[in-house]
């Protein structure tokens, strides 16, 4: 039933129907017998790939129809259905049987590991139901849903590519015909060659490259799209980018991830598959043309007789070459994935250094810095010297090994031509067809660095894919810390005990409350969990036991230390995490000057990096601004004003609690001013190994 809600077991019966014809045909002249029972196979194997991903899919499916399209035009041009000008540019009969060969080789590789890899990662875009890319014009039309276009292309670049296959068949006996025509010193035969054959499959084939590369390029831009959009909202949904550093999948550098390493594996993807399948075809198909050339083929210099012995030799000449090249370039693979983790990491620090550049000058630390990069920066080049000796001796072997494969074929078929067992247009075919056997064959050679690279990227996006699955587990019902919303009450937490990621608890909290309407200060050492109290109750710290609740249909704002201003407009940065649309520039203003910072209240659209243009005071008071804006019932300051000093930080606090009355603050702060601010204090105290919060008799402040 997989098959038939799939559409493959419709189009299984309609193949099974077609072979049945053609078998059953008296009197018409019909394709050969082994195309018929081809046909029988074919539904075979669209049944079998009901369950198949829903990318190879497209394959199997295609060279369903394929088969169809090639027994059917062959049949009619037996039948003199089709004019003789278009019936002599039809491929050979058995090229539908090539079509057939190459579903079964889809449905193979399918069990391949590399290939479940692979098809992890490509199936969610051609699987998906979203409407299409409203950005992207280019085939928009051709679809209802994103990934029946993504379908459809893959589907149409295809047959674009089997054409071109077949182009390269029809090819190989025009020049075994007009080489003839030279041979015989016949100028007629020669000019109609040229004329009705050679200039028409030419034309076409110039229209079916210039099509290729369009589909492919539309097909492209439309997955990266999809594929570049769907990772960073997983990426930055739940909190997944703040918990993948806390899983035990390898996943550094998420940005390269989603901006390199995704539009190379869709291009390689793209190119290397639809590319390898075709070679497939090819490789079916011109093996035949040998055989058929070398079918009593008789041994140079000898009286033996080796039927298709030119096949057995280009399969010998290309397995010895492919296994040489696997050899020598293996190591590759290994390397491309260092050297991606050693330039990302180059890159990072180079970014942190110019993040926090004052940092670095206020410690005179200019000389660490260096000698850092200087490691960092060698690990690049050591890496890249050792690809480029395996290149070099990887480049080394394929070069002497295709100088040597363009006159082998000559050398081996020449005695032959030279005895006149055969004319020039045989051997002129049969030099083709070998470069033709030889180029499917050693597809792998020609192609291992880029095979190997990638690879390294199929890694690299599936232990991403991982990360941020193993991330989104991390969820705090799955560490057996509950967080609830079903009271109107205050914020609280019971049986409560929160952990570090290595699993080391630090925080005790059986009976925690923080009322509505009263200003909390907590307070305790450094490294008592505060900060860790504060993420478990914003709910993104997965780590523990027990259970937190937040009043129903209350709103929170958390202000950490250090504010993230992103990058662009003052008014974006103001707004965030809102949108700029969503906030009135009167409201701006007025935060801004209620927040100490009149003098950016007309800066709202210059564009700059302001976390380096504003110092870290201003950058505070900012985020306060983004409080008053956003008017939160709950706003949890972490050490947020601790920039500041104590008579800006006093008059910041009673702004808020003038401007924000239905705001309950609660606040993490070390200075003893904070008490004089704050209805409460709980302070985190050590019990037993860990720090339990508890009330604490406010100091009375000094006079």
């Amino acid at each position: 039933m997989a098959a038939f809600r799939s559409g493959l077991g419709m189009q299984a019966v309609l193949t099974a129907l077609a072979a049945l014809v053609l078998l059953a045909m008296p009197g018409i002249p019909s394709p050969p017998l082994y195309v018929s029972l081809a046909g029988f196979a074919m539904a075979g194997i669209l049944l079998a790939s009901a369950n198949l991903s829903a990318y190879l899919k497209i394959f199997v499916s295609v060279y369903g129809i394929g088969y169809l399209l090639l027994a059917g035009t062959k049949t009619l041009a037996a039948m003199g259905a089709l004019p003789p000008v278009i019936a002599a540019l039809l491929p050979p009969a058995f090229a539908a049987t090539g079509a057939v060969v190459f579903g079964g080789i889809v449905l193979a590789i399918s069990y391949w590991k590399p290939i479940r890899d692979i098809t992890l990662i490509a199936d969610p875009y051609f699987a998906n139901r979203d409407a299409p890319t409203k950005e992207i014009g280019l085939f928009r039309w051709f679809g209802r849903t994103e990934g029946q276009i993504g379908q459809r292309l893959v589907a149409l670049s295809i047959f674009v590519n089997f054409a071109d296959v077949a182009l390269t068949l029809r090819f190989n006996f025009f020049y075994r015909d007009m080489y003839n025509t030279l041979q015989e010193l016949n100028a007629e035969a020669f000019w109609y060659q040229i004329t009705w054959i050679f200039i028409p499959l030419a034309v076409i084939n110039i229209a079916i490259g210039m099509f290729d590369l369009f589909v492919d390029s539309s097909l492209h831009i439309r997955w990266r799209t999809w594929l570049t959009h769907s990772l960073y909202e997983r990426w930055l949904g739940k909190g997944t980018h703040y918990r993948i550093p806390f899983t035990d999948v390898e996943a550094d550098n998420p940005d390269q991830r989603i901006q390199q390493d995704v539009n190379a594996f869709i291009q390689q993807t793209a190119s290397l598959s639809i590319r390898l399948l075709s070679q497939a075809a090819q490789l079916v198909s011109f093996i035949v043309i040998l055989w058929t050339i070398s079918r009593d083929f008789v041994l140079p210099f000898t009286d033996t007789v080796i039927p298709g012995f030119l096949v057995w030799l280009v399969i010998a000449y290309a397995v010895v070459g492919t296994w040489l090249t696997h050899v020598i370039g293996r190591p590759l693979i290994g390397l491309n994935f260092r050297q991606e983790q050693v330039e990302a990491d180059f890159r990072f620090s180079l970014a942190r250094d110019r993040i926090y550049s004052e940092q670095i000058a206020l410690m005179r630390g200019e000389r660490a810095e260096a000698s850092r990069l200087a490691t960092l920066f060698h690990a690049v080049i050591d890496n890249y010297v050792d690809i480029i000796f395996r290149r070099i001796k990887l480049i080394a072997f394929t070069f002497t090994y295709r100088q040597a494969s363009a006159v082998f074929p000559l050398i081996v078929a020449a005695p032959s031509f030279f005895s006149k067992k055969i004319t020039l247009g045989t051997l002129q075919q049969t030099s083709d067809a070998f470069s033709n056997v030889k180029g499917s064959l050693d597809f792998f050679v020609n192609s291992y660095i880029t095979l190997a690279s990638y690879r390294a990227n199929t890694i690299r996006l599936g232990s991403f894919k991982r990360a941020m699955t193993k991330a989104e587990a991390l969820s705090a019902a799955g560490y057996g810390l509950e967080q609830g919303n079903d009271t109107q009450g205050p914020v609280t937490a019971r049986g409560l005990t929160l952990a570090l990621p290595d699993g080391r608890e630090i925080v005790r909290a059986d009976q925690l409350a923080l009322p509505k309407g009263a200003a909390t200060l907590v307070a305790g050492p450094s490294g008592s969990g505060k900060s860790t109290l504060f993420r478990a109750i914003a709910g993104i710290w997965p780590f523990g036991k027990g259970r937190i609740d937040v009043p129903a249909g209350q709103s929170a704002l958390v202000l950490p230390q250090k504010p993230y201003l992103p990058l662009g407009t003052l008014r974006g940065a103001i707004a965030y995490p809102n949108t700029v649309d969503q906030v009135d520039d009167a409201a701006i203003r007025e935060a801004l000057v209620a927040a100490q910072l009149p003098q950016l209240a007309d800066k709202l659209d210059e564009v700059d990096n302001w976390d380096r243009r504003l110092s870290g005071g201003e950058q505070q008071r900012l985020a306060i601004a983004r409080a008053l804006l956003a008017k939160p019932d709950w706003l949890f300051l972490d050490e947020a004003t601790a920039a500041l000093d104590e008579p800006s930080e006093a008059a910041i606090y009673r702004m808020l609690r003038q401007l924000l009355p239905g705001t309950t603050i609660v606040s993490i702060g070390h200075r003893s001013t904070l008490n004089a601010l704050h209805d409460r204090r709980v302070e985190m105290q050590p019990e037993s190994g860990l720090f339990t919060p508890r009330d604490a008799r406010m100091p009375v402040p000094a006079e």
